[in-house]
């Protein structure tokens, strides 16, 4: 077995979009700085297809910069990105080629100095004294030992937290049920225009239940307007196929994703029910059972919508995009009152405003509930109570169920994780815990590297700089 051994000043373990943020942040504060990842490319969920949904609130107004507004000003610069476009349904969607950005991050990474390890997880994190003293990662038949002085969770799991023995939550408070996780797939051959026709001669496929919020003018005319969109519909044909036994997937209605090329759409309607995605029985099944679906709901479209009926599939995607895992005690948390209410304490790193999304773990449904106005996440959601030397930012930071479902979009991780990364710089610069920074001083750090923490720049600035 080879064996490594790396001393850094800051290790980042999840190459997503909150961890490369962070190490980016990090790096660009001169700080060195290891990003390790499991797979063969960086950028995780944002190169599977997905939008960048968190962007705008509900009134159209641009609640995130930083580093995830470059990544979108430079995706869009080569023509890989159209920018924020409101939308009546999701507040707002920023469209992105995936391929693109896993090369993006790549010369980010290289223009900030980040040293990357790619293929390699954590299998064993050593603690003394309140403080991870190394982790250890595997792959390949590597055995990889990393010391540093602060460490960065953004495995989405936790999975560096976890094996520290950090308490953690997971699923919703009543039940414990997980949100169910999805393989996206890419169909080619889509003519969108004849799909537009047909919504708009039959609107009844563009209705809803109960729980799902949306505003008027989520209609063909919408769709055509732009390529720079979501769509969520054609519930009666999946109702009705379902009835007749012909339906594949636990939905309600289809969503894709429109790609930047002609012809070609990003789907996310298949759904793997009772999964637990840190368990790898079921994390095997759901992979596989999720690549099955992808080819029954691809014969179900090509035979039954119109616009589908010269679709095929080009790509599947390498692996799940998880929704839930564990969520780790921080010294802060963000809660669910806190974004219904509009909080945007002093302590703020960041803005959300996205919905609270809640994809059923047990059945088809889905709870889609309005945040009226953007809310503030706290410092203290990304510093652990219980490990001097340890920081999280994603979807493992500290946070309730319902708060999960609104900032486990990208956007939001991607300004968590330059927080961290840049709170941890700071540690270091002071010789002090992540836990005692100056939050009043990281906030005017942020501020001048363009993120948005008030009010007032929400009403006043560009939605596309």
């Amino acid at each position: 077995m080879k064996r490594y051994e790396f001393k850094y000043e800051i290790a980042v373990i999840g190459g997503g979009p909150a961890g490369l943020t962070a190490a980016l942040a990090a790096a660009r504060k001169g700080k060195k700085v290891l990003l390790l990842d499991k797979n063969g490319y960086l950028g995780g969920n944002a190169t599977l297809g997905l939008p960048l949904l968190g962007f705008l609130d509900l009134d159209g107004r641009r609640i995130t910069g930083g580093i995830a507004q470059e990544y979108v000003s430079r995706l869009t610069e080569r023509g890989q990105c159209f920018g924020h476009r409101t939308c009546p349904k999701h507040n707002s969607v920023t469209n992105i080629d995936p391929e693109g950005f896993k090369i993006l991050a790549i010369e980010m990474c290289r223009e900030a100095g980040v040293d990357v390890i790619l293929h390699l997880e954590a299998c064993d994190v050593e603690v003394e004294n309140g403080s991870i003293r190394q982790v250890k990662l595997f792959g390949k038949g590597n055995e990889v030992i990393v010391k540093a002085d602060v460490y960065i969770d953004c495995t989405g799991d936790g999975d560096v937290a976890y094996l520290a023995g950090c308490s953690y939550e997971s699923g919703q408070p009543d039940t414990g049920v997980l949100q169910p996780p999805t393989v996206m797939f890419t169909l080619e051959g889509v003519d969108t225009a004849k799909l537009f026709d047909h919504i708009e001669a039959h609107p009844e496929e563009m209705t809803y239940s109960a729980t799902i919020d949306h505003r008027p003018g989520y209609d063909a005319d919408y769709f055509r307007a732009s390529p720079n969109h979501v769509f969520v519909g054609l519930r009666q044909t999946f109702t009705r196929l379902r009835e007749q036994g012909k339906c594949p997937v636990d939905r309600e209605t289809l969503i894709y994703i429109k790609s930047p090329k002609p012809g070609e759409v990003f789907v996310n309607s298949t759904r793997l029910l009772n999964t637990d995605a840190t368990d790898i029985l079921d994390l095997t099944r759901a992979e596989m059972d999720g690549q099955i679906q992808t080819a029954k709901l691809t014969e179900m479209l090509r035979e039954n919508v119109p616009g589908f009926e010269n679709c095929f599939i080009s790509h599947i995607a390498p692996s799940l995009g998880v929704r839930e895992t564990r969520r780790f005690k921080g010294i802060g948390r963000l809660e669910q009152d806190m974004l219904l209410d509009g909080v945007i304490g002093d302590d703020a790193i960041g803005l959300g405003a996205y919905k609270i999304d809640i994809h059923s773990g047990k059945d088809r449904s889905t709870v889609f509930k309005t945040v009226k106005e953007p809310f503030g996440m706290p410092y203290g959601c990304l510093v652990s109570a219980e490990i001097e030397n340890l920081m999280f930012a994603g979807r493992c930071a500290s946070m309730d169920a319902a708060s999960l479902a609104s900032v486990r979009v990208m956007p939001q991780c991607m300004t968590m994780g330059e927080a961290a990364g840049v709170a941890a710089s700071m540690a270091l610069d002071k010789n002090i815990r992540p836990a005692d920074v100056d939050v009043q001083a990281l906030r005017e750090i942020l501020l001048a590297q363009g993120a948005v923490l008030t009010m007032e720049q929400v009403n006043t600035l560009p939605v596309n700089p």
